[in-house]
Formats: C-alpha cells, sequence, structure tokens
C-alpha cells in the first residue's frame, strides 16, 4: 500500500537526522580542537627562541598544548592535518545522508504518484462498467481515500521543505569550514531562521566559524520542527499513528 510506502520513508527520514546532528556535533567539536591547536602553535612559535635556549626547562609545568614545543613542527602538522581528514569524511557523511534523503523521498512520490495513477484508472473504469448487485447498481469503490491521500501529500511536504533547505546547509558549511574564521553563508542561513521566528526582518550579523557551528545541531532539530508545524494535518498524524 503506498501509504505505508511513505509512512516508511518518512520514518526513515526522520531517523536519518539523528546522524546529522551527531556529524555535525562532531565537526563543531573538531573544529574547536582546531583552533586550540592553531593557537597553541601560534604561542608556542613566539617562545620558540626561548625554548631553544632553556632546553631543561620544566615542561611538565606548561599547559598541555605547550607541550608542542617538545616535538618537532612535523608533529603540529600531523594533528592539523588528521583534524582536516576527519572534518572531511564528517562531511562526506553527511553528503551521503543527505543523498539517502533525497532517494527516499524520491521513493515515496513515487509510491505516491502510482496510487493516484491507479485511483484515477480505477475511476475512468468504474465509470464506464457499471454492474448490478442484489439488483441495486453500484460501482467499484477502489480510489484512494481523500483523507489518505491528504496525509501523504501533507508528509511528503515536510520530507521536501526539510530536504531543500539540508542541501543549502551543507553547500554552506561546506563554503565556510573553506574559509574561515568567518561564517558568512552559515550565518545567513541561520540569520533568516531567527528572522522567521521573531516575525521580523535583520542585518545577517557574520558569525565566528565556531559560534555557528555550535548552534547548528539545534538548528536541524528547530528546522524539522518547523517543517511539521508548516505541513503536519490531523491525516498526517493519523497515518504515522496507524
Amino acid at each position: 500500500m503506498a501509504a505505508l510506502v511513505v509512512v516508511q520513508r518518512f520514518r526513515e527520514c526522520q531517523n536519518l537526522l539523528d546522524t546529522i546532528v551527531a556529524n555535525l556535533t562532531a565537526i563543531s567539536n573538531l573544529t574547536s580542537q582546531r583552533t586550540v591547536v592553531e593557537e597553541a602553535i601560534r604561542r608556542t612559535g613566539c617562545s620558540a627562541a626561548y625554548a631553544a635556549a632553556n632546553d631543561n626547562a620544566l615542561r611538565c609545568c606548561a599547559d598541555p598544548l605547550g607541550m608542542l614545543l617538545a616535538f618537532p613542527e612535523s608533529a603540529a602538522e600531523l594533528i592539523i592535518a588528521q583534524h582536516t581528514e576527519d572534518v572531511s569524511a564528517l562531511l562526506r557523511s553527511l553528503g551521503k545522508s543527505q543523498q539517502m534523503w533525497c532517494s527516499k523521498l524520491q521513493q515515496a512520490k513515487e509510491a505516491s504518484q502510482q496510487r493516484q495513477q491507479e485511483g484515477t484508472s480505477m475511476t475512468k473504469a468504474a465509470a464506464s462498467a457499471l454492474f448490478q448487485v442484489g439488483g441495486k447498481e453500484c460501482k467499484e469503490k477502489s480510489t484512494p481515500s481523500p483523507q489518505v491521500m491528504l496525509g501523504m501529500h501533507a508528509l511528503l511536504a515536510v520530507l521536501a521543505q526539510m530536504h531543500g533547505w539540508l542541501q543549502e546547509l551543507i553547500l554552506a558549511l561546506r563554503a565556510d569550514l573553506a574559509n574561515p574564521p568567518r561564517a558568512v553563508q552559515l550565518s545567513q542561513c541561520l540569520t533568516r531562521y531567527f528572522s522567521q521566528m521573531e516575525g521580523a526582518g535583520c542585518c545577517a550579523a557574520i558569525l565566528p566559524l565556531e559560534t555557528a557551528l555550535e548552534q547548528l545541531p539545534e538548528r536541524v532539530q528547530r528546522e524539522w520542527e518547523v517543517c511539521k508545524a508548516r505541513h503536519m494535518v490531523d491525516e498526517a498524524w493519523i497515518l504515522l499513528a496507524s
């Protein structure tokens, strides 16, 4: 049944949100760690001459990242390279999740369209082929319920809007991660969201990349709730509960 396919794909997409949020949280954490490491490298670089003249300095009393002085410069480069690779892997995972969302949305659309076409064909056939049952004239009742169709369309609308937003988010995320330390694209996404919530327009304040990344996991959850609030109807909730 088409409604079951649409409901199943809706639930599968909803489950994908946990993976998306987890990846965004990990990217935020790694970016913060990289910032700290880069700042430590800058500080230790400034004091390298002093350290070279005091090889017996008590490094055990330095903060942990100050211990970078005890290692060759290549060690810091390896740390940064590993952070870059980890973030790239998380971005690939986000991209796969977005593609899976798109695939599931397409499957749900096809199931709904097929059911609608079948219903139209059955309606035409019933209109042209009436039959007698117990002396009474009846039409074959095979057309899809209007309530079911309405519920399916509402679920599809939620998935479609969230899919478009996720595409925009991932593009903005890639652009800003490639051009730190400001989050120009992500700031625009967040500003549009908060202006919608407050019911008024506002100028886009450019956030630091770390600040924008910290807001993204909660922002994804809120966007999902916004999509449902905008499109869900009673018939859709009944489908999900059935």
